[in-house]
């Protein structure tokens, strides 16, 4: 509690606040914002958090997440992103994301609330677009999310069948989310085998859901991101500053020859 107390102080003093670990967030709107007046650009910031907490009841251990988030709301930061992760101390106070952004929807009034990931595979895209609409209501449409394949054997106790094809699994359920999310109707399967036409509620704010796709180190993920339209949430974790960028120049030209806008 000491801790979180002093990094809470050192957000009172935005000039003294240093992120601790740092994540890219690529996006179709640049990640600059430009002074009208001098066409000067300037960084604009957001939060990621990947909390190590004990798995113990303790008063307190959401503190730092929500009055940071709130303070970041008042200085004009971006976003907050916020992690899915399971069965491990280091960000498991996050087992899904959507519920933490409802926490943080009707306390803030500007920063958009975002999924840093939602492990899709794990998922039924029903699911998701229901919850994060319902996040999109409460907020009044300033949800985004990005989405992973996923690597941990031990999550896949919520969809054991999907670990070995999972990043095809993504791909294939990213589509569904997008369309269910534009209020398309799709055809599924019930309890009693029927075919039934599957409409999502609430209706979300936002016709589009912005999306992000998670990429660590394959080529291809930033390609696919980029040839589908989506935008990319990368970090400088086990890849070099060279690497990366010749990643996201592959991602660019995915996007153009897409028929995409090129990002920023």
């Amino acid at each position: 509690m000491a801790e979180d107390r002093s990094r809470l102080a050192q957000l009172r003093n935005p000039l003294s606040t240093s992120p601790a670990r740092g994540a890219l967030a690529l996006s179709r709107r640049s990640f600059m914002a430009t002074d009208s007046s001098s066409n000067a650009r300037w960084p604009t910031f957001s939060l990621l958090f990947f909390a190590s907490q004990s798995a113990e009841y303790k008063t307190g251990k959401f503190d730092l997440f929500r009055e940071s988030t709130i303070r970041a709301d008042q200085l004009g930061f971006e976003a907050v992103w916020i992690p899915e992760r399971h069965f491990h101390s280091f960000g498991g106070m996050f087992p899904n994301p959507s519920l933490a952004a409802v926490f943080l929807a009707e306390q803030t009034k500007q920063i958009r609330l975002r999924a840093g990931s939602v492990v899709l595979p794990l998922h039924h895209p029903v699911r998701v677009v229901e919850e994060w609409s319902a996040v999109d209501n409460l907020s009044r449409g300033r949800v985004g999310i990005s989405v992973a394949s996923g690597f941990h054997p031990a999550d896949f106790i919520f969809a054991p069948g999907h670990y070995e094809s999972r990043r095809e699994t993504m791909w294939e359920k990213i589509a569904t989310v997008r369309r269910l999310w534009r209020g398309e109707k799709l055809v599924m399967p019930d309890g009693m085998e029927r075919e039934i036409a599957v409409e999502t509620y609430p209706r979300p704010v936002q016709a589009e859901l912005p999306l992000w796709v998670t990429c660590a180190n394959a080529v291809d993920t930033f390609e696919r991101a980029g040839a589908i339209g989506a935008n990319v949430l990368t970090a400088l974790i086990g890849l070099p500053v060279e690497a990366l960028g010749e990643r996201l120049e592959r991602y660019r030209r995915a996007r153009e020859d897409a028929g995409f806008e090129s990002e920023g």
